[in-house]
């Protein structure tokens, strides 16, 4: 069966490309087009079909809905930079990470005009008044609006750690907040753990796919601690001893909030391993403690240094031995032996289209489409789909 023509502006198929730094003839070879057809599209004379515009779209890492757009949007290529990088690399950014920060904001675009469409407002529970409040009590309320967001049951102390991720996703996501991952593992993690972008109604974070769903829950809070101080930014999530530079500052301050929220200190400090805990912390112990939180041993270890329960020379010579060479053999265990029972669940299309878009936002674009807001085109296009694969992917994700 031959694809259909894709009905877009000539000129958003040109500004596409060149905003990608390709000439015509690279672009047609990426997208497996004859010599000429780019021109051909960008005139006017032809239009790409829906396959080739689809090819042309991840050629150009674009969301597919942008090139149904009237016209071209403009550029918003910045960001608070709060990696700890050195001065040669600042402001360097792969075009796997440019290419997510455009999806970011086109999936959003995607929601304002659902509610627009709707005449509704978008959720905004997410926000709080932290006027003259500590960090502790604003790390409280913070984890209360959350839990009361979410219908979803909270996590056991036995749960795996993808519960603990999902749990607090859609809290989020039932708050107002788009979460998103980035696609297919191209954005490297020493590159970018996550970034937020702040906005009063759908704010933004986007967490790092190949990151381990422990590092993507911290993340998660850590985007939303940025949220809730009116900032936003590209995030490594890095915890040093000494901070000089004030968005290093801010950076350790959403580390702290993040760690309230997900590990409150009463709860910590109840707990019967903690409390007749003496010496030094072994690996093995520091897993187990930390799996009730969904978080890593690193981040339950540091967590102990502010509460004073562990040495701060103890979490860096513990960071240095095992997790500037990569996860433990001990919890890299316990990593692959959690990705090889849901292998197949996540290798899935869907599952990983449900994961990489958000969940959250797939159940409001189907939800759209269901009520006529959005025709089949808009609603596929929208989630970067075929129209025969929607109703798949809104099954997976809960709709």
């Amino acid at each position: 069966m031959t694809s259909p023509p894709a009905l877009v502006e000539p000129e958003l198929l040109a500004w596409a490309r060149k905003n990608a730094n390709l000439e015509p003839i690279a672009a047609e070879r990426k997208i497996g087009i004859p010599e000429g057809r780019v021109v051909e599209w960008e005139s006017g004379k032809v239009h790409p079909t829906i396959a080739q515009l689809r090819k042309a779209a991840k050629v150009y890492r674009r969301a597919l809905a942008v090139f149904f757009l009237s016209e071209p949007p403009g550029d918003f290529d910045t960001l608070r930079d709060f990696r700890r990088l050195s001065e040669s690399t600042k402001g360097e950014w792969s075009p796997a990470l440019r290419g997510e920060y455009h999806r970011a904001h086109f999936q959003r675009d995607a929601l304002l005009d659902i509610a627009e469409r709707e005449g509704e407002l978008p959720a905004t529970t997410w926000r709080l008044n932290i006027e003259g409040l500590a960090d502790s009590a604003l790390a409280a309320r913070a984890r209360t609006l959350l839990q009361a967001s979410t219908s979803l049951k909270k996590p056991a102390p036995t749960a795996d750690e993808y519960k603990h991720l999902n749990y607090w996703t859609n809290a989020l996501e039932e708050a107002g907040v788009l979460v998103m991952t980035t696609e297919g593992g191209e954005v490297a993690i020493e590159e970018m753990r996550a970034f937020s972008l702040y906005f009063k109604e759908i704010p933004v974070i986007a967490l790092n796919g190949r990151d381990a769903a422990r590092g993507r829950t911290f993340s998660l809070i850590h985007e939303y601690a940025h949220l809730l101080l009116h900032s936003e930014g590209l995030c490594d999530a890095i915890t040093e001893a000494r901070v000089t530079t004030p968005n290093r500052q801010l950076e350790a301050r959403c580390n702290a909030l993040a760690a309230e929220i997900l590990m409150p200190a009463d709860l910590i400090l109840a707990t019967p391993e903690v409390a007749s805990h003496e010496g030094a912390w072994l690996l093995g112990e520091l897993i187990e403690c930390a799996r009730p939180y969904g978080v890593s041993a690193e981040a339950f270890l540091r967590r102990l240094t502010t509460l004073g329960l562990a040495e701060l020379a103890a979490y860096q010579e513990f960071c240095q031995k095992e997790w500037d060479q990569g996860a433990t053999a001990a919890e890299e265990g316990s990593i692959s032996s959690e990705r090889r029972s849901s292998k197949k669940r996540r290798g899935s299309f869907y599952y990983t289209k449900a994961r990489d878009l958000g969940k959250g936002y797939i159940r409001q674009v189907a939800g759209a489409h269901r009520r006529s807001t959005l025709d089949s085109s808009t609603a596929a296009a929208y989630l970067g789909v075929k129209v025969g694969q929607m109703e798949k992917l809104a099954e997976v994700a809960g709709f």
